[in-house]
């Protein structure tokens, strides 16, 4: 079979990838590839166009094995799919909030913004959702599980890592594990940045003087509509501040 040197060396930096995740005891699957505009997993029976694990085995055979890795991208140039649930959770919130807590609020024009509380890898993907990956075992506090845009990945699901390549771009690192020294936070501590993220974002919102029409997180507090905060949404905000 003859390779496009640019598939080649895409293959290689996504099983490089693969195998250093593995080596830092974060399981993976082979996903499928972006193959013009739709992802290619190699099985006649599926359908699935978007991004997906290319087995159908994939919760169960997930794995850090280095040999397991190699025979998985020997040949095709796989996207990298963390397994979630065994010894990394993953909370995927929109980009609104994830960078409130990574990078805290801006300090002002030309200034650089405040160190946010978040700590730990975190991953972004091309249409801006960011996912914090921590220790696993929580449940998401009841002020986050409310938000239909806060997910929770556990057992049985999973999320690309980079350099795996989406339809808007590659996933990319916002925090590398490098950084941390691959060192995973407490899922409590990091949704605690979570709600103090939402508490700054909603007091933002109140200050301005208004609250647009109640939607999810990556649109609700863009304020498009101002408008008087009803005096529910304010006993939110005292709600949210009560719990950090």
């Amino acid at each position: 079979m003859h390779w496009g040197f640019d598939r080649q060396l895409t293959r290689l930096r996504l099983r490089t990838a693969a195998l250093r995740f593995a080596d830092h005891g974060w399981s993976v699957t082979p996903g499928a590839w972006l193959a013009g505009d739709r992802f290619d997993c190699m099985r006649a029976d599926c359908a699935t166009q978007a991004c997906h694990p290319a087995r159908a085995d994939w919760a169960e055979s997930a794995t850090t094995n280095e040999a397991h890795i190699h025979t998985w991208w020997r040949d095709e140039p796989h996207s990298v799919l963390l397994a979630t649930g065994e010894s990394v959770d993953v909370i995927e919130v929109s980009a609104l909030l994830g960078s409130r807590a990574v990078r805290g609020p801006a300090a002002g024009p030309g200034e650089a913004s405040a160190v946010g509380m978040a700590r730990g890898p975190v991953a972004v993907t091309p249409t801006g959702r960011w996912m914090f990956l921590v220790r696993p075992g929580a449940t998401l506090r009841p002020s986050l599980e409310r938000e239909c845009d806060i997910l929770l990945h556990q057992a049985g699901s999973w999320v690309p890592l980079p350099p795996t390549r989406l339809r808007r771009g590659p996933v990319r690192w916002e925090v590398a594990p490098t950084a941390v020294e691959w060192m995973l936070p407490d899922p409590e501590a990091v949704q605690s940045a979570l709600v103090t993220a939402m508490i700054s974002l909603d007091a933002a919102v109140l200050d301005a003087g208004g609250f647009a029409e109640p939607t999810p997180l990556h649109a609700a507090r863009v304020v498009a509509r101002v408008r008087p905060m009803p005096v529910s949404r304010i006993s939110t905000v005292e709600g949210l501040r009560q719990a950090a």
